[in-house]
């Protein structure tokens, strides 16, 4: 399911490719987000518009976005680029990340190899059974000069997701594991050395 649902004062727009079920938007407002309706099922008009916004800047995957009409500001990018590592999941990004021509705020990426629509993450981690830590060894890294900007997001063919601008890459408690202008993370999910590629797509023939 994708399109855009108009009300008065704010558009809603809706992903389903991009969905990981988070179901925050269906806890934020119920009345908004209807959860297991047959028809419609979102409601711009049901809340306030600085509700909405708050539940769809909060959707990890970037498969709820909006669109202001009461003059309010749009979203924006965060001061600090983010990659989060989901337990036994994906990596949620919060930056204002460059994918295949388009630039926008929120992503969650695969790092199963397992996704049938990558770069994003489908949730086919939980079928594959597929095993990473949330909360890898800490290291220290030097604060980086900016925090902010464009963040380019290259998925390698048949290797990992190659990084180019500045980013922290944190665990899902926040703790900082790297600070870094480009790196290489693992997406054929394999590498020893998780969150970061180690080679391994090559040695088990990881196609994508």
């Amino acid at each position: 399911m994708a399109g855009t649902v108009e009300g008065e004062k704010i558009d809603v727009g809706f992903a389903g490719k991009r969905c990981i079920h988070s179901r925050n938007c269906v806890l934020g407002d119920p009345h908004v987000f209807v959860p297991n309706a047959p028809g419609q099922w979102i409601h711009p008009d049901a809340a306030s518009v600085e509700k909405i916004v708050a539940i769809a800047e909060s959707c990890p995957s970037g498969a709820t976005t909006y669109v202001r009409k009461d003059g309010g500001p749009q979203e924006q990018p965060p001061v600090v680029n983010t990659v989060r590592l989901r337990e036994n999941g994906p990596l949620a990004v919060h930056a204002e990340i460059v994918l295949d021509g388009e630039t926008f705020y929120r992503a969650t990426l695969c790092r199963c190899g397992a996704s049938e629509n990558k770069p994003f993450c489908d949730g086919s981690h939980g079928k594959a059974g597929f095993t990473a830590t949330g909360e890898p060894a800490l290291k220290d890294a030097p604060a980086l000069e900016a925090r902010n900007g464009p963040l380019k997001v290259m998925p390698t063919t048949n290797g990992p997701l190659k990084l180019e601008g500045n980013v922290e890459i944190v665990t899902g408690t926040g703790h900082t594991i790297d600070r870094t202008q480009r790196t290489f993370l693992c997406r054929c999910g394999h590498s020893a050395n998780k969150p970061f590629c180690d080679g391994s797509h090559k040695k088990i023939g990881f196609v994508a």
